[in-house]
């Protein structure tokens, strides 16, 4: 592999890092770098309005897959990327690591299936289904590492889990504020 690729590679796996670092400040409800004088240049946003019970209800249910499985996954699967690319190279270990991920995501789908939304939040609940197919089209994207060797695959698994987390952020914005476990 060229220095070239090493080095994209590897700034494609910090970009990674970062994206998941600042999904877990989000998530984990840390308070932001940002100093006192970004607070006052920028009002804060309104609250949303609070859920109504039927919506509460999605939350609740949605809450234990979204904090205990995908959340989880998300990150074993960027360490899996991660581990690969800055230790060990080995792609049998790769696969070995993100197959059972790829089918924790797609179990996941169909666990969401399972769970009926309130027509509010139907959207909602679509855009989680498109993030866990993203999550399961990551992993897929890294296992042709061991199919072919071409460690490129990496990176396009990372834009898919990038986007994947992106909206994982965004979906937990509306259904947990300040990302407490819901009532």
């Amino acid at each position: 592999m060229s220095r070239n690729a090493i080095f994209l590679l590897a700034g494609a796996m910090l970009a990674l890092m970062v994206i998941v670092a600042i999904s877990l400040q989000r998530e984990l409800g840390a308070p932001s770098p940002a100093g006192p004088v970004l607070a006052a240049v920028q009002p804060e946003a309104p609250a949303p309005p609070p859920l109504t019970a039927d919506e509460e209800a999605f939350a609740e249910a949605l809450w234990p897959l979204h904090q205990e499985v995908v959340e989880a996954s998300a990150s074993r699967l960027s360490s899996a990327g991660l581990a690969f690319a800055i230790d060990d190279h080995d792609a049998h270990k790769l696969a070995a690591k993100v197959v059972p991920l790829r089918k924790v995501f797609h179990d996941a789908r169909d666990k969401l299936t399972a769970i009926s939304a309130p027509p509010s939040l139907q959207g909602v609940r679509d855009r989680y289904m498109t993030l866990l197919s993203l999550y399961e089209e990551s992993a897929t994207e890294m296992l042709e590492v061991e199919r072919d060797g071409d460690e490129g695959h990496l990176i396009n698994a990372q834009i898919k889990s990038g986007h994947a987390a992106e909206e994982l952020v965004k979906v937990g914005d509306i259904l947990w504020p300040g990302e407490h476990k819901p009532n």
